[in-house]
C-alpha cells in the first residue's frame, strides 16, 4: 500500500475470492472512507445499496466502506483501489452514492482510471516524495469531479463553493480540538460572513454543525480504542475533541454508535486482549 497524504492506494490480486461487510461489523468499527477501484484484469461483481454491477478491465467501481456490501471475483483477477476519507470529497452523500452507481457515464472516467494505475505503477518512489500529499489532494479532486459529473452533467456548486468549501473543511479538521470553533470563527478565518458560510453548506446539502460534531465523535471514538489512552478519563478525551460537556458528549456518542463511550472502550479493549480483559 502506498500513501499520498490522506489518500492511500492498494493493489489486490486474488483468485475466487468473496468478501462481505455487514451492518453489525460497521457499527463496531466504522471506516469513514470510500474507495474507487480500477479493475486491472479479470472481473469482479459488486453489490451495494441494492445496486449490482460487474466490473471488467479498465472500469471503475465505488465502494462505500460504511454501508453493507458483497463482492466477489471468479478466476484470477486484480484491481487497484484508492482509499480516501469520505469527508474529504466535500460532496453530499446522495451525490457520492448516486454518482458511484454510474461512474462509466462520467467524461473523466478514463482519466481517473489512468491516474490510479499510474500511482500504483510509480509505487514507493512517488509515495515517499515531497509531493506525495499534493498528489493525493489532486487525485481526490479528480475523484470529486468524477462523482459530481457522473451524478449529473450539469451539477455544480459554483466557483465560490468549489474553492472555499474544501479549504473550510480543511480548516475545521485542523481546529476540531478547539472548543471555541464556531460559525463565527470559521467565517472570520475565511473572510466571509456567517450567512455566506451557511449558504455554502446549504447549497452542498451539508449541515455545518453536524459535520463538526461527527468529525469530533469519530476522533474520540478512535482515541477511546487506543491502548495508550486507557488511563485517560473519557471526559478528558472528550475535551480534547472539543466537547466541554461530558453529558452532551456521551449522548451524542450513543446516538452515533449505539453504545456509551465506556461500553465502546471496554469492547475495544476486549477485542485487543480477549483473555485478560
Amino acid at each position: 500500500m502506498g500513501s499520498f497524504g490522506r489518500a492511500s492506494i492498494l493493489r489486490l490480486e486474488m483468485a475466487g475470492m468473496h468478501a462481505t461487510r455487514s451492518a453489525t461489523q460497521i457499527r463496531t468499527g466504522r471506516s469513514d472512507h470510500v474507495s474507487i477501484a480500477v479493475q486491472e484484469k479479470g472481473h469482479h461483481a459488486h453489490e451495494q445499496h441494492g445496486h449490482q454491477v460487474v466490473v471488467g478491465p479498465g472500469q471503475l467501481s465505488l465502494n462505500d466502506l460504511d454501508s453493507p456490501f458483497t463482492m466477489g471475483w471468479s478466476g484470477r483477477a486484480a484491481n487497484q483501489a484508492l482509499w480516501m476519507p469520505v469527508d474529504d470529497l466535500g460532496l453530499p452523500h446522495h451525490v457520492v452514492l448516486q454518482g458511484g452507481m454510474r461512474l462509466a457515464s462520467s467524461p473523466i472516467h478514463d482519466l481517473v482510471s489512468a491516474q490510479i494505475l499510474n500511482l500504483t505503477a510509480a509505487g514507493d518512489s512517488l509515495a515517499d516524495s515531497a509531493h506525495a500529499e499534493q498528489i493525493g489532494e489532486t487525485t481526490i479532486d479528480l475523484i470529486r469531479a468524477l462523482l459530481a459529473s457522473a451524478y449529473d452533467g450539469d451539477y455544480a456548486r459554483g466557483p465560490m463553493a468549489e474553492v472555499l468549501l474544501p479549504r473550510i473543511r480543511g480548516y475545521i479538521y485542523q481546529h476540531l480540538s478547539d472548543p471555541s470553533l464556531s460559525p463565527n470563527s470559521i467565517a472570520h478565518a475565511h473572510g466571509i460572513s456567517v450567512r455566506k458560510l451557511f449558504s455554502l453548506y446549504s447549497a452542498a446539502d451539508i449541515s455545518l454543525e453536524q459535520s463538526i460534531i461527527t468529525r469530533r465523535l469519530r476522533g474520540a471514538h478512535a482515541d477511546l480504542a487506543r491502548p495508550e489512552t486507557r488511563r485517560q478519563s473519557i471526559a478528558s478525551i472528550a475535551q480534547q475533541w472539543g466537547f466541554s460537556n461530558p453529558s452532551h458528549f456521551s449522548r451524542r456518542f450513543r446516538e452515533m454508535y449505539g453504545m456509551t463511550p465506556l461500553a465502546w472502550r471496554n469492547m475495544a479493549a476486549h477485542q485487543r486482549n480477549p483473555v485478560d480483559v
